[in-house]
């Protein structure tokens, strides 16, 4: 199993958690430490078990895999397309 290391606020440290993949986001721009068009985002497991994005922040949160975009609807969001998948997890959950 290969990790990465991921800052946590509540922790005030970086912990490792399991690296699932890479993608790249195309679409609106939104918040300072959100997601950022043409730029590319580790996808991880989170402590719950969840799959998660390591975003501009650089810690991991939640976020809509086929259409990521923000909770407060303030944002169309866009599209990832996948970079990396070594196991295969993302292919049905991307695109």
């Amino acid at each position: 199993m290969q990790t990465v290391e991921v800052y946590q606020c509540e922790l005030d440290k970086s912990i490792p958690l399991e690296y699932i993949g890479t993608v790249k986001y195309s679409g609106a721009s939104f918040g300072v430490e959100g997601l950022t068009s043409g730029k590319e985002y580790v996808i991880v497991k989170n402590r719950s078990g969840l799959l998660a994005v390591v975003d501009d922040s650089e810690e991991d949160y939640l976020y809509d895999l086929s259409n990521p975009r923000p909770a407060d609807g303030t944002s169309p969001g866009g599209k990832f397309k996948i970079v990396d998948d070594p196991l295969g997890i993302l292919a049905g959950l991307v695109e």
